[in-house]
């Protein structure tokens, strides 16, 4: 009859209805076998990632106490104080302390001790370890390096900055461009006198006070921009002669006594603090500005830069409201320039 179906013809189609099945079953056990498989593993790599790195917290008070053993007595109460400010980066700064030899961990001790507190959360074992090592090395490389007292290699040529420009690695640059002028010169006055000169002609920056970008320029800030003011120009030497060994700060005063303006310039220790203006190449202590400094007093005093923490803090006219650089006063030197 058209239209129907034999017994024959039917028992082979429930055959194969029950085939069928038994392979959809199998493959939903397959499938849900798999799922189990992947959620079992997705679980597991889920609980991986949310395994905590150490770093994502801040050290605790015991691995502090731990590295400050490695510094030197002196040091040990002020770095643990610097590392519990420092949050999560407290382990680069602890790394920079394991990183340099021995005898260079007082010099990364000195330094943890007495950056501000916006270097405390931001500078990295790598920026901290080799402007140390290479602090170090310098002094052995330059004729007076065994000269140069302890108190002012830790705060007139350890340092990474000066005042509260951005922070560069100009140390390794700068020295391999002024090492040998320092190695060839017989002494500080000598190299200073020379790399006043040779410094701005080789990088090419010049003193212009209204096509630098700001005042307070880091070194590679003047060297893009090609102008500098009288504080870039100050930075800029800072740098270059403590990248060779010469012990190098900045003084500055806020307004001279005539009310005519600010100016900042450089002072170079050769036994003795001397003043020369960055970019001038005139003897030292002889400047266009000696008349003007030598009428500085209590109501217009005179700062130098130190890295150190004092109970003063450095005049930067172009940030008033900063108070987080330490100074000394050294009006009176500059008083007696007039006697």
């Amino acid at each position: 009859m058209s239209g129907s179906v034999g017994i024959g013809e039917a028992h082979i189609n429930y055959k194969a209805y029950l085939s069928a099945r038994v392979s959809i079953r199998k493959g939903h056990l397959i499938l849900g076998g798999l799922f189990f498989i992947f959620l079992f593993l997705d679980v597991f790599a889920g609980a991986d990632q949310h395994i905590p790195d150490k770093r994502t917290f801040r050290p605790s008070l015991t691995e502090i106490k731990n590295i400050s053993r490695l510094v030197p007595v002196e040091y040990q109460n002020d770095v643990i104080s610097a590392l519990r400010k420092s949050g999560r980066n407290g382990w680069e700064l602890m790394d920079a302390i394991k990183d340099v030899t021995l005898q260079q961990r007082e010099g990364a001790a000195f330094l943890i001790a007495n950056m501000p507190g916006r270097d405390l959360v931001a500078l990295r074992a790598s920026f901290l370890s080799e402007n140390t090592r290479l602090a170090y090395q310098a002094m052995d490389e330059i004729p007076w390096g065994h000269d140069i007292p302890k108190d002012i290699f830790l705060n007139d040529i350890l340092p990474y900055a000066t005042l509260n420009e951005r922070r560069d690695m100009w140390r390794d640059d700068f020295h391999q461009r002024f090492i040998k002028i320092a190695r060839e010169s017989k002494t500080i006055d000598e190299a200073v006198k020379a790399l006043n000169i040779y410094v701005f002609s080789t990088l090419q920056v010049s003193y212009n006070a209204t096509k630098r970008p700001k005042p307070d320029q880091s070194p590679y800030d003047s060297t893009q921009a090609h102008y500098a003011s009288c504080t870039g120009l100050s930075i800029l030497l800072t740098d270059a002669l403590r990248s060779v060994g010469i012990p190098a700060r900045i003084a500055a005063i806020a307004m001279w006594p005539d009310e005519s303006g600010n100016h900042t310039w450089v002072e170079i220790w050769d036994g003795q603090w001397h003043y020369i203006g960055a970019s001038e190449p005139t003897p030292f202590d002889h400047t266009w500005f000696t008349i003007k400094a030598s009428q500085a007093n209590e109501h217009y005093p005179i700062y130098a830069s130190s890295f150190k923490k004092t109970n003063q803090s450095f005049p930067m006219r172009w940030a008033p409201d900063l108070k987080f650089v330490p100074a000394v006063d050294v009006t009176q030197k500059y008083a007696r320039l007039q006697k």
